[in-house]
């Protein structure tokens, strides 16, 4: 049986200094502090930092690949590229396109699972049920109401997928979110225009969390003589619903990172790269999203004319690294945000998101600077 010793091993309330850990078969079974009992295999973590290994539900490709038209082995590439960031689980996530460039995806999806060792959860649908004017860096002309036939076609491959991206305000997006709750999908909210009765609707109807806050989406506007809360202060105010945070330092700066903290905690808010292919490749590197010309900008992904943001070149560890770093937020809260709050998003809780007994084994270590030393999955090193 196999132990990790010597680290400081973040756990959901603290951390344990001189600690170690013990997996067999892919799961933990034991932690403690100070020497472990002896085994046939113990790893020396050097005091560094043991953490669960990150999850990100919101990531649309890296290393020059994206989920959308990837190849199996490109599938396979960008998420091994985002294992050396600590991702040992992601939620592949498809911009807006057709249904059948979708059932491409899915078919990608299945292929890729057994050529990369980190976790291929069920993906993502960013569209294309969503508001044209709120495209943000993607294809508007793609972009229209559910039909009753689109409902039909999301539930017969609800296994597939675990999250679907909406407008709550669109016609047939009530039905639609009700129907994907039904089948265990969750609903997101993004790239909307909606009001807060929209989005009370929205919320009756089954949908739980909000996509990339603060970007792509309708805030407070004044209606009559009295002032309306958008999809923003919704979600803020609302205690259920969780919200993406691409905390980069580019989407979302220091004061509204903070703003989103105090609101909604820990609990509530899940770091998402947003990724794109360009993550991971030197600047000017040109890259698309669906039909669009992207490129690699200083730190960002942007349209290759530079008119808006496209996605980020984050992994999950540089989002830990600005929270918990330049914005000096507690490290238990910011690793928590990045692993147990998308667990609890996707109801796995009870075999991913933190160290705990009987729990996968899938950690990451890292350094006081955030550089990423090791990552392991269902207790086997996969980077290291």
């Amino acid at each position: 049986m196999p132990s990790i010793s010597n680290a400081r091993v973040i756990l959901e309330d603290q951390v344990l200094g001189e600690g170690w850990v013990t997996f067999e078969s892919g799961t933990i079974t034991g932690i403690g502090r100070g020497n472990p009992i002896p085994r046939d295999e113990n790893f020396d973590a050097q005091n560094l930092y043991l953490a669960p290994g990150f999850i990100d539900l919101h990531i649309h490709g890296g290393h020059g690949f994206d989920f959308l038209d990837a190849t199996a082995e490109g599938f396979a590439a960008a998420a091994t590229f985002h294992l050396t960031g600590g991702t040992t689980s992601l939620c592949p996530t498809a911009a807006t396109a057709t249904y059948e460039r979708f059932e491409t995806v899915i078919s990608r999806w299945e292929q890729a699972q057994p050529l990369t060792r980190c976790r291929l959860m069920p993906v993502h649908l960013e569209g294309p049920h969503l508001a044209p004017g709120k495209a943000g860096a993607q294809d508007p002309s793609l972009m229209r109401p559910p039909t009753k036939a689109d409902i039909q076609w999301v539930l017969a491959r609800s296994s597939a997928i675990s999250q679907i991206t909406i407008a709550p305000e669109l016609p047939g997006a009530l039905e639609f979110i009700s129907a994907a709750a039904a089948a265990g999908i969750r609903s997101s909210a993004g790239h909307t225009e909606a009001s807060g009765e929209d989005m009370r609707k929205a919320v009756d109807a089954g949908l739980t969390k909000v996509t990339h806050l603060f970007n792509a989406m309708s805030s407070a506007t004044k209606k009559g003589m009295f002032r309306q809360p958008g999809v923003l202060e919704y979600a803020l105010a609302e205690d259920s619903l969780f919200c993406e945070l691409v905390s980069d330092g580019f989407h979302v700066v220091p004061t509204l990172t903070r703003m989103a903290y105090n609101a909604k905690g820990p609990d509530r808010i899940m770091l998402i790269t947003d990724a794109l292919a360009g993550a991971g490749m030197p600047p000017d590197y040109r890259f698309r999203l669906g039909r669009l010309d992207c490129k690699v900008g200083e730190g960002f992904g942007m349209l290759a004319d530079g008119s808006a943001l496209a996605g980020s070149l984050a992994r999950t560890i540089d989002l830990v690294r600005f929270t918990a770093g330049a914005m000096g937020l507690p490290l238990i809260e910011a690793v928590r945000m990045a692993s147990l709050t998308p667990a609890r998003v996707l109801g796995r809780e009870k075999t991913m998101g933190s160290i705990a007994i009987t729990k996968n084994a899938d950690f990451v270590v890292f350094d006081d600077q955030f550089n990423v030393h090791e990552v392991w999955v269902g207790g086997e090193r996969a980077v290291g």
